[in-house]
């Protein structure tokens, strides 16, 4: 007798043990717990008794009936669950439909289930989803729209852009639901889609496209500042990757509070990192989504990048993301490639033939005149026109200059530059749509506009029709002509651009007809011109033409340049053949733009300890 009460009550310890063993299993299902009637838990129990017994045939009946259970569990209850910015979730309103997953465990590992909530109304959440509108496909299809009407020398078709900008919202909003429930629901956690520098990838692909999407930008940075805080401390992650995906974001010229909080999250990975201090526990290998570039450490200066990221000055006109563009814009070969690609990618899955046929109907014209009124917000003001202005980085960074950021040298231009209008003028419509897209995003719209047209003819009209001053014209940097004393073998051997302009006197851009077009616009303003150039003997002939054939004269400096050194090739064939040096009073050796004006060419040429040849010329 004794052993049978024994036994009975042996046995009831054991289930409830068993019971409680499951019903304190992990956090996860306690919180699981508030969305599950009683009725289906106490179900949940009975089948994990049932199995520890070894009543099998019972498990399986109950095991049945669990996979039909399906809950509906509103956001008002998962979000509480999430610690999650409240902005970052109030579009998440109803409810998730659920089914109760139960995965059983052997006897050797203690015979218990376990069980989670799945959402099942809606594939994208699943984590082994496989979307039509992956993010990347999208972003990669948006430049393809934007190549491929560029090189046909159109206007981008808008409706078919923006079709595919709502798509990549849509897939966005699904990922932020996988995001909220993969703090509910750890099953659902993000999938490979996006991982690594995947999200910065397609913001800036989004932004080469010209995309104006604030939803888009928005969601992407925080799915990059997600992406940081999982993988940025493993050792797996080097200082220079988490550097790569902050300059994509930068150089979408994206601005705002989620942009800030990447970088601050950014700053402390990388302080971690510099103090020796990460997880070197994980034996996780290295991401391999991250598209690692040969660079060395030693011209970095992280702590100075720290310090930026931290005090919100880093950004476009920050050195390392304007280092980015500039590697982006002169890296030919792989551009043209990677474009092509991007092109194929619209062409082939994307772009719809009608409205294509509509596109070629009504893009690509340019405006016999300019709507001044229509275009600035006061069109009297001193008008600043950037000639070959390329991705336009330049003119952002002056149009957005308050009158306490100006920073000038002795050499500097004293003007106003935020009481000044601006005007951007390239070929390159892929250029200016990206340009006018960080312009639009940034609210400079009101008095900085970007346009596709000849140089020669946007100052005709300018000369002709607008309203105000025009103080300040700058060409900076133009694409050099070829060496002019070199042939193409010679080309070839000393690893020349076989892409410059053959001659100077030929299709290079600054050509005398440009500068006497200038010389007409200033002399009726009394403004000046800007010249810069990152090779000494283009920089002379253009200052040369100015001067000798079209009417300029050069203003002299009080920091001006002495002596240059000889370090690049095309310099040093310069000097041996006796050309004239960029030395005198009619250099300046110092910067004459405040510091958000640079170029992404000055800036390389800055971080790679090249000069830059400068002169300012005023009609006589």
């Amino acid at each position: 007798m004794m052993t049978f009460l024994c036994l009975v009550v042996l046995q009831s310890i054991t289930s409830v043990a068993c019971r409680l063993h499951f019903t304190c299993l992990t956090i996860k299902e306690n919180i699981h717990y508030r969305s599950v009637e009683y009725q289906e838990y106490e179900r949940i129990g009975v089948r994990s008794d049932a199995r520890w017994k070894g009543d099998y045939d019972r498990a399986d009946e109950l095991r049945q009936s669990l996979d039909d259970i399906s809950i509906d569990v509103p956001w008002s209850r998962i979000l509480p669950s999430t610690n999650l910015d409240i902005t970052q979730t109030a579009d998440l309103t109803g409810s998730v439909t659920c089914k109760v997953i139960v995965t059983d465990l052997p006897r050797s590992k203690g015979g218990r289930s376990t069980w989670e909530l799945i959402p099942n109304d809606n594939p994208a959440l699943h984590t082994n989803s496989q979307s039509q509108d992956d993010v990347l496909q999208l972003a990669h299809a948006a430049l393809g729209l934007a190549v491929s009407a560029s090189e046909r020398g159109e206007d981008v078709n808008e409706d078919d852009l923006n079709s595919i900008v709502e798509r990549a919202e849509n897939r966005l909003k699904q990922l932020k639901q996988r995001k909220v429930l993969s703090s509910f629901l750890p099953e659902t956690a993000l999938a490979g889609e996006l991982h690594g520098r995947k999200a910065a990838d397609s913001a800036l692909w989004f932004a080469l496209a010209g995309t104006q999407s604030s939803t888009v930008y928005d969601e992407l940075v925080d799915i990059t500042t997600d992406e940081l805080l999982r993988f940025g401390n493993k050792p797996s992650c080097r200082a220079k990757d988490i550097l790569h995906i902050v300059e994509r974001v930068a150089m979408c010229g994206i601005v705002g509070s989620a942009s800030q909080r990447l970088y601050r999250v950014a700053a402390d990975c990388l302080e971690t990192k510099l103090s020796g201090t990460s997880d070197t526990t994980n034996d996780e290998s290295r991401d391999d989504t991250i598209d690692y570039e040969e660079e060395s450490d030693g011209s970095i200066d992280y702590q100075d990048v720290i310090n930026s990221l931290r005090d919100s000055s880093f950004g476009l006109h920050s050195d390392r993301p304007l280092l980015g563009l500039w590697r982006f814009s002169t890296r030919q070969r792989k551009q043209r490639s990677f474009f092509r690609n991007a092109a194929r990618h619209y062409d082939g899955r994307f772009r719809d033939t009608k409205s294509a046929e509509q596109s070629q109907s009504v893009g690509g014209d340019k405006l016999d005149q300019y709507d001044w009124p229509a275009m600035f917000e006061d069109p009297t003001n001193p008008l600043v026109v950037d000639v070959g202005c390329g991705m336009g980085v330049s003119t952002l960074g002056l149009a957005s200059l308050s009158t306490d950021e100006v920073q000038s040298t002795n050499n500097g231009i004293q003007m106003d530059w935020s009481g000044c209008n601006y005007v951007g003028v390239d070929l390159s419509r892929l250029a200016i749509r990206y340009a006018s897209g960080v312009s639009g995003r940034s609210s400079l719209s009101s008095h900085l506009r970007f346009i596709v047209d000849q140089a020669e003819e946007c100052l005709e009209k300018i000369r002709d029709s607008y309203p105000g001053k025009v103080q300040l014209i700058m060409v900076q940097f133009p694409t050099p002509f070829r060496f002019q004393y070199a042939s193409e073998e010679e080309d070839e051997e000393k690893g020349y651009n076989a892409q410059l302009p053959d001659t100077a006197s030929g299709d290079f851009m600054v050509s005398e007809k440009l500068l006497s077009e200038i010389h007409a616009v200033l002399t009726q303003n009394e403004g000046k011109l800007l010249i810069q150039s990152n090779c000494e003997d283009v920089a002379v002939h253009m200052q040369n033409i100015a001067v000798n054939n079209c009417g300029f004269e050069p203003v002299t400096f009080v920091e001006a340049v002495r002596s240059l050194s000889d370090s690049q090739k095309r310099a040093q064939d310069w000097v041996t053949l006796g050309g004239e040096r960029a030395i005198g009073n009619n250099w300046s050796g110092s910067p004459l733009l405040p510091l958000k004006g640079r170029t992404e060419t000055e800036v390389a040429c800055l971080l790679n300890s090249k000069p830059v040849h400068r002169c300012l010329l005023v009609p006589k």
